[in-house]
């Protein structure tokens, strides 16, 4: 702290300056810099809401909101720590993708591993860095402030890694591009046959009647203007917590899809299925989706919202059908999946009759 206040004398006294000051510096590409201004412009005035606002402002742009809570998400922690502890050996090099704020990677240097970690958002990579040297692992982790994908042995890697971490889910699974990613780290970076942590992943599904009103989105009447055609632009996904969950009744059982092998080759797993369940009976309005995560030996991670517990830093997607289906109990339906990319999609129809 004191280091970047020799460096700008000028601003020692004056917090909001030193706020105007780690802008420039983001700016200009100096994070480590402007991470540690916006650290001293709080220590300077540290009841001052609005240089927080000013500083997180400037520090937060382009980094997404779910960091925090994931943090702070007990049962993802505890998960990641237990199957480290079980997996992780001394004297291993683990390659872990996307460092976030450093925690699953100090967790394998506490276990003994050597660790390579990379992050390609800047101040996320300025923000780890500080954050391992702080906590006394800086000789055991390397960060590479850069993508996977961009990573080469042995320039960033001594040598291909033992094991791979990576929690690059989204709420869809695969929206944070995990297929991508290990696809790519397998093929370079790795060891053969190295496991994965976790070395499986699925998504879960349920359709459920909707007890609210559906929401209007039609743009066919704003003000006396016909603006429909802005309505492709609409995405139907909601994010679901727990406490909005009760709006919503499952009508079927769950089901798992798009099972996912992080150990065996590319692609893991289907990029297309379908899927068969059972009506209860009722008026059937959308998807519910959630993921689960199996780190092995039993210990699996699942967000479902409609099982009491601990709010997950996941959010939970329910899309709204098209047009609702009407149904009677034991009626059958499938959803047929579809992935591309990135991108998860679901139908859900009437099962025909054979």
């Amino acid at each position: 702290m004191s280091d970047i206040l020799d460096r700008y004398p000028q601003l020692r006294a004056d917090p909001l300056a030193m706020a105007t000051m780690c802008a420039l510096l983001r700016d200009q590409g100096l994070h480590d810099d402007a991470l540690a201004l916006g650290h001293a412009a709080l220590k300077a005035a540290p009841d001052s809401t609005g240089i927080r606002t000013d500083v997180a402002a400037t520090l937060s742009v382009g980094i997404p909101i779910f960091h925090i809570p994931m943090l702070l998400d007990q049962a993802r922690n505890q998960a990641y720590a237990t199957a480290i502890e079980r997996m992780v050996k001394p004297g291993m090099l683990v390659l872990e993708i996307g460092s976030g704020a450093g925690l699953l990677a100090m967790l394998c240097a506490r276990a003994g591993a050597r660790v390579v970690t990379c992050e390609e958002h800047p101040m996320i990579a300025a923000a780890a860095a500080q954050i391992i040297q702080r906590n006394g692992f800086a000789d055991r982790i390397t960060l590479i402030r850069k993508r996977s994908t961009l990573l080469t042995v042995p320039e960033d890697l001594p040598a291909p890694a033992d094991l791979v971490i990576h929690e690059i889910f989204g709420s869809k699974l695969f929206c944070e591009g995990v297929t991508a990613a290990l696809t790519d780290a397998r093929e370079r970076l790795l060891v053969p046959g190295a496991p994965s942590l976790p070395p499986r992943a699925r998504v879960r599904y349920t359709l459920v009647t909707d007890h609210t009103a559906p929401a209007d989105i039609r743009l066919d009447d704003v003000e006396g203007f016909d603006l429909s055609p802005f309505e492709v632009f609409s995405r139907p996904n909601v994010a679901l917590r727990k406490q909005k969950s009760q709006r919503l009744q499952p009508l079927t059982d769950p089901v798992s899809g798009m099972c996912m092998d992080y150990d065996s080759p590319p692609p893991f797993g289907p990029t297309s299925e379908t899927l068969i369940v059972e009506s209860r009976g009722g008026r059937i309005d959308g998807i519910v989706q959630w993921i689960a995560l199996d780190f092995g030996n039993g210990e699996v991670l699942e967000n479902d919202p409609f099982v009491e517990g601990p709010e997950s830093s996941w959010g939970v997607p329910y899309t709204p059908l098209v047009k609702p289906i009407e149904t009677i109990p034991g009626e059958r339906l499938e959803i047929r999946l579809r992935r591309r990319g990135t991108l998860l999609t679901a139908d859900v129809s009437r099962l025909e009759a054979a």
